[in-house]
């Protein structure tokens, strides 16, 4: 698939995950609020990121020393990529959310 398609797949995700936090949680009362759950959601995606990283070496030293029993890095690899990328589109989903609720407060404020 081209990387325009994936990113068309991608936005209508974040769309959904928008949906969904709308149906559990109602707009961010503040700009303090809106950093706070933005903050967290990129902190959960930073630490999915950190894990494929910590076993970045481990297949390395193991390619370099000619064993090929890599399975269970790439394993873990592979999932904690798959759990990165939802915790980006929950990032994207907060961004918009936010911004949404900016706007809606300015409007009620005026």
């Amino acid at each position: 698939m081209s990387t325009k398609i994936i990113k068309s797949e991608v936005e209508k995700l974040v769309g959904k995950e928008l949906a969904l936090s709308y149906e559990q949680f109602p707009a961010f009362h503040s700009p303090h609020e809106g950093y706070a759950v933005l903050l967290e959601e990129i902190e959960e995606a930073v630490e999915q990121l950190e894990i494929i990283q910590s076993y970045t070496p481990y297949l390395w030293e193991h390619i370099k020393l000619n064993f090929y029993d890599v399975e269970k890095y790439l394993d873990g690899m592979e999932w904690a990529a798959i759990n990165a990328a939802c915790e980006a589109i929950q990032v994207a989903a907060v961004c918009r959310k936010y911004r949404e609720s900016l706007i809606d407060n300015m409007v009620e404020e005026s």
